[in-house]
């Protein structure tokens, strides 16, 4: 999950297995410049850490959780952090790979309880071009007004010459009692470094660098 990239049990590799059942357990950490999100900072412009757990409990099920750094200048009523927790299922029907799953937001410390949301989604990777969607619950806007939408992303990527790789990125979300938006990003990648250019529907163009490694 693109959100979802701390750290405090890397064990990434380790195999705990029975006769039963074999997981694995991988960390993850990671660094941006920005914290850009479906075309959008949410980190207020500023740097941003963030690391993660995924675990894989065999037979298609995973689990993990993931929290990121929301930048300094957050005010007496935002977040310092946001943490993420997920679990899906994976499975194959024909050549195309599915997974069904779901994420709950979290902004510890925050006033208002109503920034915590969650989302239902479904994926499913065609090899070259992968599509996801999105279900938006449990969220208010900012007169704390229930607020319902979905999202839909399309990407593919392309392996280049000397270890490059091309990401390409398009996503649309529609709110019920909130303003729409889109959104594109273009990402260069090479070893744990990526440079990525995003912007939104209100020509919000952002450039980023982040570095990722997981264990």
């Amino acid at each position: 999950m693109q959100k979802v990239t701390l750290a405090a049990a890397l064990m990434a590799g380790t195999m705990l297995a029975t006769p039963a059942l074999a997981v694995t357990i991988k960390g993850n950490i990671g660094a941006t410049s920005d914290y850009v999100w479906r075309g959008n900072t949410q980190s207020k412009g500023d740097a941003s850490i963030s690391g993660g757990i995924d675990v894989d409990l065999g037979n298609g099920f995973a689990v993990g959780v993931w929290t990121a750094s929301l930048g300094g200048n957050q005010d007496s009523d935002s977040a310092d952090y946001e943490t993420d927790l997920y679990g899906s299922y994976s499975f194959d029907v024909g050549s195309i790979g599915v997974e069904v799953g779901y994420i709950a937001y979290q902004y510890p410390g925050v006033a208002a309880s109503g920034n915590d949301f969650e989302e239902y989604f479904v994926s499913a990777d065609f090899g070259l071009v992968s599509v996801s969607y999105f279900r938006l619950d449990d969220a208010e806007d900012a007169d704390q007004n229930d607020n319902k939408g979905t999202y839909l992303s399309i990407d593919t990527g392309f392996e280049l010459n000397d270890g490059w790789s091309l990401g390409l990125h398009y996503g649309e979300e529609d709110f019920d009692i909130a303003a729409s938006d889109t959104d594109t990003a273009i990402s260069l990648s090479k070893g744990e470094v990526t440079f990525t250019v995003s912007g939104d529907e209100d020509d919000d163009t952002r450039a980023v660098v982040s570095w990722g490694r997981s264990f």
